[in-house]
């Protein structure tokens, strides 16, 4: 019984060979734009689930808009003095620490490495 039902599914897809493949490519386009979707969300809930109090911590993203100028960038770069702004300001603000990325060489024995992300943080990286 099975194989009639894939027998006559085949036999109309060959028959309505255009409207099979426009609905083929359709239902491909659909499924790889849920499953893209998916990873999108399933990578941006997954920030700071290896700390015991992730939930409790917040990372701060400015938007810059230059003068005379419509655009504007987003980013996770602030000023140095934000920190310590946040913390003096905001009572619900336990603890803040102040990280920089940049491209460097590193020294490693008889080596110079190119690291392109390299990051710096203050010491109170660890209390967070």
């Amino acid at each position: 019984m099975l194989k009639n039902y894939f027998r006559t599914a085949w036999r109309n897809l060959w028959k309505n060979k255009t409207s099979s493949a426009i609905n083929i490519f359709g239902l491909t386009i659909g499924l790889t734009c849920c499953l893209l979707i998916t990873l999108y969300i399933q990578h941006e809930l997954s920030y700071d689930n290896f700390e015991l109090k992730g939930n409790r911590i917040a990372r701060v993203i400015m938007e810059y808009q230059f003068a005379g100028s419509p655009a504007s960038t987003k980013g996770n770069f602030t000023s140095v003095r934000v920190a310590p702004v946040l913390e003096q300001n905001f009572q619900e603000v336990e603890s803040a620490t102040k990280m920089a990325e940049y491209e460097r060489v590193v020294h490693y024995e008889d080596k110079l490495i190119n690291e392109k992300k390299f990051m710096y943080a203050d010491s109170t990286f660890f209390d967070i």
